[in-house]
């Protein structure tokens, strides 16, 4: 065998080698026992043994032509019989390069390549140049050619649009038409870097003199002395202090600038200043500083592209990351056709990520195979923001979407449209995966389990690129459905206050706190006292911040916090700080027969973002015994040393507590009679509290059964900031239009009320009568109980803007009506038109096609809706209580309601199990009660041993 493979190898095409996969096939065993065979040997791999062939064909190609561009070598080389890609060419270049003699042009040969690998980045090399960006490309080069030294340029539009990537254009295109040199610099500069720290971000601008500040030991130059002669590109161009503003606007002027530490305007540079932001230019720039950017251009969304353009990009970014991967990528139609047309708010720095994520989620099935194998996407690759949207209106002229599978080869384009991006200079995600799955493995993990592991944290890894205060009012808007806006505005408050103190995870504790409050005023008078004794360190820093934020609610809700509840507070601020280490905590699983409760626990999953409660789905059929072992497991999965609670509907409390612990080793309690808000109730608890297992079954145990919106609500005021400075008439009254500005609101939406620190007492507690005051705004924090103050500072630098649109939305009812939908109950989801009486059907296929047709002539459901309920079918028995209940996720539903036939014959089910009702579920997040009673209504029907009777369940609805 030996001789055998040493004989194959010598007569192999040194150009491409044999793999051990194609010497296993010719001598007939396996891959593996070539391996070990070949390491016996000391015979290197394919890749190796080829190497010293193709690093002489490089270095003979790059003599001839020093200039050459790996794409280029790729394809030379290729040509010449070698079997590589882009990405391994790039990767054995920078080898030679790196052990290369250094020689006296290396410098200028080294600015040459990187200025010719970034001249793709050019107006014609933009995605969109002929259409779309039309416009905007012909403004800035206008802009570049304005005689003498061009005209300073913003670019303005939302995060991701392409703003930086425009300012490249305008570099190149400036070289290209020598308005610049060929060496001319372009300088970069982010100022929402050290936008908390204006001093910092001023030295690192202009540059400071010796005795500047502490520290400052000599002269330094800053990013303008760099960027004279060339153009100095300033991202987040709003961020930039108003210091930083009037320096520039002199630049503009005359030519001269003061580092930081200098009097006088007496440094001097030629530059060409192009700005980018995300806000408006009127309402994040000084006018002074306006005035002298004459060229303003604003970059359209990706949601304005055309699908055509969109499409080139999806090929543009897939082709990119198939040359890092270094193999051939297969992507599947259904999930070019979700890259197309999901939702991607954050444009094409988010599409970018996301098809990064999609891309390593399919790299990592392969990872163990074969070298050679293609990485194979499909839709269960693509990430959960994409996944959980709707693949709607695709053009079928498409000519990509009319094939089945579209196929990405290392080094080629799939797509002659558009031109390519720089490679980001990120750490590579493809190296982090092999790295991962490799330490993972040296562990001893499986390969199941190790696709779970990396999966998981590639969701967390690539977040998308949203603005902080996107986020923010996205999770405000669910909390409003939830608890309610005056609860929300309540928390707002109260965390605007926290934050000025200690770092929070905002996420974590608005939702614990929103909850807790809510909680509170429910049960108040009650709750009072309800806690008993809990232990807490009054001069901590946390107890501090828990009173000032105590006394937002007493002037909120006139409830004058006890100290326990206080010290609950403080709790939370420990608890949610971005410091704290993790703690063990109390396991939580939920029971039920049928779709109850993985219901309920996704809707604590989604409103808490974090998988804490483990959902057990019991059927009618199920054995006991079996559905006694499959709750002890998940019990003991859940189980971090604290206990688990376990959460169970009638039907599915099949044990005592103490039989529960006995059989699965574990600490359990138990509560009865589940509801989806006593599961975030006790989720909530259990993420945030210190309370025992003990403490929290006790509690819930007492808990009213009602709804979480059914917080009460409080006469409506108009709503007011009050302005306030030491006069009354000085900067009070000259804020009024900066914020009407600012928060875009009129005198109706409105009342600004000035006034004077002197003054102040008085006058609140007699506004208080009239307006519903928010938040107060001024040169003095006069500090009213219970109202936050936002400083002048905080109104220029709009980390105050933020949170007072987020105030505003809330107090004066600014949310549409469709982010607090209703709940449905079962009587809202019933029809006639969708009521199928003795329908003659004679297989579970021809009832499901049925009732399938009929939602979706009804416009219940899209058209993909049937195909989804096969999927379900697939995953496991849907028969409950003598009847069926086909249904797909949430995702397939336009408007919620229910198909019902009644069969003139049982039709099989499933084997074994005959049905003569099915139910055909188009259900949304909102339709819990409706499920609930329609699990309850068949369940008693069972019970009572009765024919089910429609018109009874309709309740006197009639076709």
């Amino acid at each position: 065998m030996e001789e055998r493979i040493k004989q194959i190898i010598n007569h192999e095409d040194k150009k491409a080698p044999y793999t051990d996969e194609q010497i296993a096939r010719q001598v007939g065993v396996r891959r593996d026992e070539i391996t070990l065979l070949r390491h016996k040997l000391q015979i290197p791999d394919s890749r190796k043994r080829r190497q010293p062939l193709l690093l002489k064909e490089m270095e003979n190609l790059l003599q001839t032509e020093p200039g050459m561009t790996s794409r280029e070598l790729t394809t030379r080389l290729n040509e010449r019989g070698y079997d590589v890609s882009r990405f391994m060419v790039h990767q054995l270049r920078s080898k030679m390069e790196a052990f290369s003699e250094p020689v006296q042009i290396a410098g200028d040969r080294a600015r040459q390549k990187t200025r010719k690998a970034n001249q793709t980045v050019t107006f014609a090399s933009l995605i969109g140049a002929k259409s779309t960006l039309k416009a905007a490309i012909q403004q800035a080069q206008a802009a570049v050619l304005y005689p003498p030294n061009g005209l300073h340029t913003l670019f303005f539009g939302e995060t991701g649009v392409g703003k930086s990537r425009m300012a490249e254009a305008m570099y190149h295109f400036a070289i290209e038409q020598q308005v610049m040199k060929q060496n001319a610099p372009f300088v970069i500069f982010n100022c929402a870097d050290y936008a908390k720290n204006p001093q910092l971000l001023l030295s690192q601008l202009f540059g400071y003199v010796k005795g500047a500040f502490t520290g400052a030991q000599q002269d330094k130059l800053g990013l303008v002395d760099q960027a004279d002669g060339g153009i100095l590109f300033l991202d987040e161009i709003h961020r930039l202090p108003p210091e930083g503003q009037e320096n520039l606007f002199y630049l503009i002027d005359k030519g001269v600038y003061r580092r930081l530490g200098e009097v006088q305007f007496q440094q001097k540079a030629t530059i060409l200043i192009v700005g980018a932001t995300t806000e408006r230019p009127e309402s994040s720039l000084l006018l002074t500083l306006r005035r002298r950017i004459p060229m303003t251009i604003e970059l359209p969304s990706l949601s304005e592209w055309t699908l055509q353009e969109r499409l080139s990009l999806i090929f543009h970014f897939l082709n990119e990351e198939t040359d890092r991967i270094g193999r051939e990528v297969v992507v599947q139609k259904e999930v070019m056709a979700s890259l197309l047309t999901y939702d991607c708010p954050a444009n094409m720095g988010q599409l970018h990520s996301d098809i990064r994520v999609l891309l390593a989620k399919a790299f990592l099935k392969t990872i163990h195979q074969e070298e050679k194998a293609a990485v194979q996407v499909d839709r269960f690759d693509l990430p959960m923001p994409i996944a959980s949207q709707q693949s709607t209106g695709l053009s079928p002229e498409l000519p990509m979407l009319k094939k089945e599978q579209f196929l990405f080869i290392p080094g080629q384009r799939s797509d002659a449209g558009g031109g390519e991006l720089e490679e980001d200079s990120t750490q590579h995600l493809y190296d982090w995966v092999v790295e991962r799955y490799q330490n993972l493995k040296n562990q001893g993990q499986s390969e199941e389990l190790i696709e779970l592991i990396v999966n998981k944290e590639l969701d967390t890894r690539m977040e998308p690129s949203t603005g902080e205060h996107e986020k923010r009012s996205l999770r405000l808007q669910q909390l409003v459905k939830l608890v309610g806006d005056q609860v929300v505005q309540a928390v707002e408050q109260m965390l605007w206050i926290a934050e000025r103190h200690m770092t929070l995870d905002y996420q974590r504790i608005s939702y614990a706190l929103a909850i807790h409050l809510h909680g509170l005023l429910n049960r108040w008078p009650e709750a009072n006292g309800q806690h008993g004794v809990i232990e807490t360190e009054h001069e901590s820093m946390e107890y501090k911040v828990a009173l000032e934020m105590a006394k937002v609610i007493q002037t909120s809700y006139g409830i004058l916090l006890p100290e326990n509840e206080v010290a609950i507070l403080a709790m939370y601020l420990q608890q949610c700080s971005i410091f704290t280490e993790s703690k063990p905590m109390i396991g939580v699983v939920v029971t039920s027969y049928g779709l109850v409760a993985k219901s309920m626990v996704d809707v604590a999953t989604r409103l808490f973002e974090r998988k804490h409660a483990q959902a057990v789905e019991l059927y009618w059929n199920d054995d006991l015994s079996v559905a006694i072992e499959r709750i002890c497991t998940a019990i003991q999965q859940v189980d971090q040393g604290k206990g688990v609670v376990l959460l169970a509907d009638m039907g599915s409390n099949l044990l005592s507590a103490q039989e529960w612990e006995r059989r699965s080793g574990v600490a359990v309690r138990v509560l009865s009679n589940v509801t989806t808000t006593l599961v975030i109730e006790v989720i909530r608890k259990c993420l945030y509290s210190r309370e025992s297992l003990e403490q929290i079954t006790n509690q819930m145990s007492h808990m009213p059964a009602q709804a979480l919106h059914q917080v009460p609500t409080f006469a409506a005021k108009p709503v007011a900031i009050v302005t306030i400075c030491i006069t009354g008439e000085g900067a009070a009254k000259r804020l009024d239009p900066l914020l009407k500005e600012k928060l875009s609101t009129t005198d109706e939406q409105v009342t600004i009320l000035n006034a004077s620190s002197l003054s102040i007492r008085k006058q609140y507690k007699e506004w208080l009568e009239k307006y519903h005051i928010f938040a107060v705004v001024g040169t003095v924090n006069p500090m009213l109980d219970g109202i936050p103050f936002i400083s002048i500072k905080e109104i220029v630098d709009e980390s105050g803007i933020s949170f007072m649109k987020r105030l505003l939305m809330l107090a004066s009812g600014m949310l549409p009506e469709s982010l607090i939908p209703p709940s449905f109950e079962l009587q809202d989801l019933l029809y006639p038109e969708l009521i199928c009486d003795n329908l003659a059907a004679a297989t579970k296929e021809q009832v499901i096609e049925s009732l399938a047709n009929r939602l979706q002539e009804h416009g219940f459901v899209e058209s993909t809706f049937a195909h989804k309920v096969w999927e379900r079918e697939k995953m496991g028995n849907t028969c409950l209580f003598g009847a069926a209940i086909p249904h797909a996720d949430t995702l397939q539903t336009i408007r919620p309601g229910i198909a019902i036939a009644a069969l003139a014959q049982p039709v099989e089910w499933e084997p074994g199990h005959s049905v003569r009702h099915v139910f055909m579920l188009a259900i949304t997040e909102t339709c819990q009660p409706a499920v609930e009673q329609l699990y309850h209504f068949l369940q008693e029907r069972e019970n009572a041993d009765e024919p089910l009777d429609l018109q009874k369940l309709m309740g006197g609805k009639t076709k």
